[in-house]
């Protein structure tokens, strides 16, 4: 098995950061914190334009044909730059759309429908008589920017429009950059998918461990540059052991984090009898490095770390969302303790 990245894995990095780093420079990241839906239709067209949504996608669905490795890479660059916004449930719903050959995927893949995923089972059982759906769905991410929503659940795989009996309240969250939302279905038309579950549920974990990465890769980056300039006693702070130490335990931390979602993705791709096992051990080592590497690197930073002008806490924020969300490091450290019983 080869983790290293491909050619052309390289140039879908390149290409994706240099339109990130064009379209969402942090600057615009704080200006959109609060923002309604119609401020990214810009942001979602340019992305679309470049194929973000139909990366993974086979070509006779309209898609680049490639593969969740590529998609890892695509997430990687939006978690580098605190991407807000459903990312993850417009891909994941683009896969399951194309799965069922539904009309909704044009639109999907062309930036003009905005998706949220519901997947973690917060706010109770779901009910569904047909093609309706009622029930309530609480801290589902970027629900107040979506235009429909696909919710996994025990009845299934379901792409939900936002429309009559769809209500979305905005709830407080600690990551202001990723706004969660309650979702309410109330006898809400729902359109079964025939994508089961279970792989859209890994997909869902690699890709978010690969959004995390992302976020690791740029706390190594800020401590690095600002212990090279930051002076004190008349020497850069770099030049002290404490911090550089810090800095390297950050950057194996990264590496760590990396490896084991690189390895998830691969296995999860060719569909590898222990990919349950990889997913489950990349969100813990993902969890765990991303909370630690956004502390250490607040620490970096010293007294300017702890100020919202500084960019530090936006990374200490999205780790304790991504630690929360999409499966816990408790509920993935259960997981691997009932399959160490079974085997």
């Amino acid at each position: 098995m080869d983790l290293m990245p491909t050619a052309e894995q390289d140039a879908i990095r390149d290409s994706v950061r240099t339109f990130l780093e064009a379209e969402l420079p942090m600057s615009r990241v704080r200006a959109l914190l609060g923002a309604s839906g119609d401020a990214y239709d810009g942001l979602w067209r340019g992305a679309a334009e470049l194929g973000f949504f139909g990366l993974g996608l086979p070509e006779a669905a309209g898609g680049a044909g490639y593969a969740l490795t590529e998609e890892m890479v695509l997430f990687e660059e939006l978690g580098r730059v605190l991407a807000p916004g459903p990312w993850l449930g417009s891909v994941l719903a683009a896969h399951a759309l194309a799965d069922a050959g539904h009309a909704a995927l044009e639109r999907v893949v062309g930036g003009a429908l905005r998706v949220a995923v519901c997947i973690d089972p917060w706010g109770g059982a779901l009910r569904r008589s047909g093609a309706r759906l009622s029930g309530v769905r609480q801290h589902v991410l970027g629900a107040g920017l979506a235009d429909a929503f696909v919710v996994l659940d025990e009845l299934g795989a379901l792409f939900v429009p936002r429309e009559h009996g769809v209500a979305v309240q905005a709830v407080p969250s600690l990551d202001a950059t990723n706004p969660v939302g309650t979702v309410t279905f109330a006898d809400a038309a729902a359109v079964a998918l025939p994508t089961p579950v279970a792989a859209l549920r890994r997909a869902a974990i690699v890709l978010s461990c690969a959004e995390a990465v992302g976020g690791l890769a740029r706390t190594v980056e800020a401590s690095v540059e600002y212990a090279k300039v930051r002076q004190q006693f008349g020497k850069p702070i770099g030049s002290f052991q404490a911090v550089k130490h810090r800095c390297a335990d950050m950057a194996v931390r990264a590496e760590v984090a990396r490896s084991a979602t690189t390895y998830a993705a691969i296995a999860v791709r060719d569909a590898a009898e222990d990919a349950d096992f990889q997913t489950h051990v990349a969100k813990i080592l993902c969890a765990d490095a991303y909370l630690k590497n956004a502390a250490d690197n607040v620490q970096n930073h010293g007294g300017m770390g702890f100020t919202w002008e500084c960019d530090a806490h936006l990374f200490v924020k999205r780790s304790r969302a991504f630690d929360a969300t999409i499966g816990s490091r408790r509920s993935q450290l259960d997981a691997l303790v009932t399959q160490f019983r079974a085997a």
